[in-house]
Order: C-alpha cells, then sequence, then structure tokens
C-alpha cells in the first residue's frame, strides 16, 4: 500500500479565536479522511506534514487551500510504503517553528529566495565566493548536507542565533542558508537581516524541494534527516533504508546488534552505543531490565 506525504508550511497572521477555528475545523476535516500527522498552529500561521492514502491526501489539500488563509500553500510531496505517522495531532504553539522569536516572521510569500537550480549555480561557485549555512541540528547534519556547508554545533534552531553571534559570518562573500523545508530559513534569515548581514538567501522550498529537481542528489551529501517514522528520505525522496529512529535518545541509529535482554534485533545510535545498558538494549524496557539485573550482580 502506498502513502501520500505532503509537508507544507505558511506564515500568515491569524487571531487567537481564528486559530481555535482552525484546529477544530482541521481535525474534523482531517479525521474524515483519515489523515496522520502533525499539525502545528500559532498566530503567526500553520507548519505541518500529513500523510494518508493519496485520493484522502488530495481531499484534504483541496479543502485547506479552500480556505482564504492558505488559498496560495504550495506542498512538497513524497510517497512511502508505510505511514510516515501513527496518528494525527493538531497542536497550537507560541511559534509554529521554535526559534524563540515570536513575532519575528515574513510577510510575504517570497524574500530572497533561491530556486534550486539558482542554488545550484552558486554553489558552483565555490568557497571564494560563497559561504553555506545549515540552520538544523546535530543530529540531522550529521546523516547529510550540502558539500562544505557549516554545520553548527546545535541541538535546537532557537542556538542558532548565538551561533552566529560568537561566529560571525564573512561580510564579503555571499551568504546561503538552508534547512529540510525552508521554514526555519524564512526566520532565520530575518535574524542573520537583523545582525547586520544584506548578501544573504535562502534556499526555496529546503533540501526537500532540491531533492525534487536534483534527484541524483546534486551537490547535498547523505540523506535528509526527517521528524517522522521514516527518519530520513534519500535524494529521490524515499524513505531511507539505512537509518532508524534510535529508541532512547531519537536520534538517527546506525548501530545494530542482538539485544541483551529480550535477544531480538536492535538499532541504537552511536551515542547511546557507548552507553551502559542502553548500547545492548532494543527499547527503553530492556534498558530498565538490563540495568535491574546488573544491580543483581
Amino acid at each position: 500500500m502506498t502513502y501520500a506525504i505532503a509537508a507544507f508550511y505558511r506564515f500568515v497572521p491569524l487571531t487567537p479565536e481564528r486559530v481555535l477555528a482552525l484546529r477544530d475545523q482541521l481535525l474534523s476535516l482531517g479525521k474524515a479522511q483519515g489523515i496522520q500527522g502533525l499539525i502545528l498552529l500559532a498566530t503567526e500561521g500553520i507548519n505541518a506534514t500529513i500523510c494518508a492514502l493519496p485520493e484522502a491526501l488530495a481531499a484534504f489539500k483541496t479543502a485547506l487551500v479552500a480556505l482564504p488563509e492558505f488559498a496560495d500553500l504550495t506542498f512538497k510531496d513524497s510517497f512511502s510504503e508505510t505511514p510516515a505517522f501513527r496518528r494525527l495531532t493538531i497542536q497550537i504553539r507560541e511559534e509554529i517553528v521554535t526559534a524563540e522569536l515570536p513575532g519575528l516572521y515574513p510577510t510575504s510569500t517570497q524574500h530572497r529566495h533561491l530556486a534550486p537550480k539558482e542554488w545550484h549555480a552558486l554553489l558552483e561557485r565555490g568557497e571564494d565566493e560563497v559561504v553555506v549555512v545549515d540552520t538544523r541540528n546535530t543530529y540531522e547534519t550529521k546523516i547529510g548536507k550540502f558539500k562544505g556547508a557549516v554545520a553548527p554545533p546545535i541541538r535546537q534552531f532557537s542556538e542558532f542565533g548565538r551561533f552566529i553571534d560568537e561566529n560571525p559570518l564573512p561580510q564579503d562573500k555571499t551568504v546561503l542558508i538552508y534547512c529540510t523545508g525552508g521554514i526555519r530559513c524564512e526566520k532565520a534569515i530575518l535574524a542573520l537581516e537583523e545582525k547586520g548581514y544584506e548578501n544573504v538567501y535562502q534556499l526555496d522550498g529546503g533540501i526537500l524541494n532540491y531533492f525534487a529537481e536534483f534527484p541524483d542528489g546534486g551537490a547535498f551529501e547523505g540523506e535528509c534527516f526527517l521528524f517522522d517514522h521514516r527518519v530520513a528520505v534519500d535524494s529521490k525522496l524515499q524513505p531511507s533504508q539505512q537509518y532508524s529512529l534510535c529508541p532512547h535518545c531519537g536520534d538517527p541509529a546506525t548501530e545494530s546488534f542482538a539485544c541483551g535482554y529480550c535477544k531480538g534485533a536492535g538499532q541504537v545510535c552511536e551515542a547511546c552505543a557507548g552507553k551502559p545498558h542502553c548500547g545492548k538494549a532494543c527499547t527503553k524496557n530492556c534498558a530498565y531490565h538490563l540495568r535491574r539485573l546488573a544491580q543483581r550482580v
């Protein structure tokens, strides 16, 4: 069975009352179409990744763009043989992407965006003219990034601004920033401009949009981490065959073993592989039992 997956966002001012009404409306629409996924709502807009059977997802998207606030939505589409989510969750938050910069968001859909082919052409100018900066977290950049990109050692997006303050970017080069689907860069570019950077551009639609244009991977090395059960996708937008989610911390896992408690197959991340009990436990429950057994010795 094939499932369709759509990622999308839109920055648009919404009243608190409208946010509540949208939550109820989208929950009703989602349940009617069997939608699974995560939808974030705030007074600054919407951010979501959802999945369903293709016809059901198409019907949901049609209903969504019929709403006046989301008439010009664009979707980053992909497919999977298994669901990317187990249920539909709709949350109301202060921001639709956690930057700890409430109130700072774009007022138009185009602000120094580069289409994938334009981005690729600039990359080919080389490090003498451009500096490429990844705005994602360390566990994301570890499994894939653009060749030569600066990968800040951050665990959450809200740390990005502090990294730039402590590691200023060259003012004499074109700064290119990117993320998974584009939403983090929408805030990051405004924050960089507030810090005095003028020659900054963002990859329109992020890595996912770049993969759609360059299915051979282009200048991207590795896979793109996702916040769903696919863990990551390759350059052809197919679910990762290399990574699973570490059961102990949620980072991408590649270290395989036979569980020391239940003897089943397990996989953890490199960091957890070096931790007592976690490194040989396929679940948190098995790690608990291994600790209990060790205490009896």
